[in-house]
């Protein structure tokens, strides 16, 4: 099942029954917020006729998760101009294509500028920074936003059922990380940690950061939840926590943005 992005999907399903794909894309857009999922839903669309993604096996497809370098890129040119079986396009995807080297990238711009008729290229990436600006111009660009917290709660209401664990999960609108973080119970001892944190000040708050920052030996992704979780915690009562929500999200900003320390920035906390 695909989360959310059902006006791409309207919009890729009319593209494709009146032939006017363009021979490339790059899906961008925060992590996990399903653009690798949409392209392997539109692979099975392509050879299927239904926008779902199924056990039987692509034919005319190639999903590349960890392709980096020129040799790939070789096999990638080889495919493409193959004839395409059972679609109309022969379509390859190449998952965190900003790890791409120079060279692949340079290998992918050659394919782009003079593409078979039936190619299809989509490059998924989180930023399109670390793209070459000639390849950057030779492909259309497709933004995924995050879902909202409606498309989140209806994704996630068979899949999670711990309603408090389901709302944490959902925050940030990002599918991917919440069926990832359901597979363990990081999100609800999170948010029971932010209550605590929220209610404590002084030593007991410093023993609670030092707690959460041992945490991240064994989970590196912990004091991120857990900032995910004090937001969301904040948000229950926007007006009476506007003060700290405000000083909150700035300070996960700092974090995301310019890699600042994380303790240090929940130390700061007011």
């Amino acid at each position: 099942m695909l989360a959310g992005h059902q006006q791409l999907v309207k919009d890729f399903k009319q593209l494709t029954k009146s032939d006017r794909l363009s021979h490339g894309y790059i899906f961008f857009g925060d992590p996990e917020v399903g653009k690798f999922h949409f392209a392997k839903h539109l692979a099975y669309f392509l050879e299927t006729g239904e926008f779902e993604i199924s056990e039987r096996p692509l034919q005319d497809a190639l999903i590349l998760n960890d392709a980096t370098g020129i040799d790939a890129m070789r096999n990638l040119k080889n495919f493409l101009w193959q004839k395409p079986n059972l679609s109309s396009k022969r379509l390859v995807v190449i998952n965190d294509s900003e790890n791409l080297t120079d060279e692949a990238q340079n290998a992918i711009l050659k394919i782009t500028e003079e593409p078979p008729e039936n190619a299809l290229l989509i490059l998924i990436v989180n930023q399109t920074d670390n793209l070459l600006p000639p390849l950057l111009s030779r492909l259309q660009k497709i933004h995924f936003g995050r879902l909202s917290d409606d498309e989140m709660r209806e994704f996630l209401e068979f899949r999670i059922p711990n309603s408090e664990f389901r709302n944490i999960a959902s925050v940030f609108g990002r599918p991917g990380r919440a069926v990832r973080l359901s597979s363990g119970g990081s999100a609800a001892d999170m948010g029971k940690y932010a209550v605590q944190f929220l209610n404590s000040s002084g030593p007991a708050r410093s023993g609670l950061i030092k707690d959460l920052v041992e945490s991240q030996k064994e989970n590196p992704e912990i004091l991120d939840i857990f900032f995910e979780s004090l937001i969301l915690m904040l948000r229950k009562d926007p007006i009476k926590n506007a003060g700290v929500l405000r000083d909150v999200t700035h300070r996960l900003f700092l974090i995301k943005s310019y890699n600042t320390n994380k303790r240090l920035q929940l130390e700061a906390v007011g």
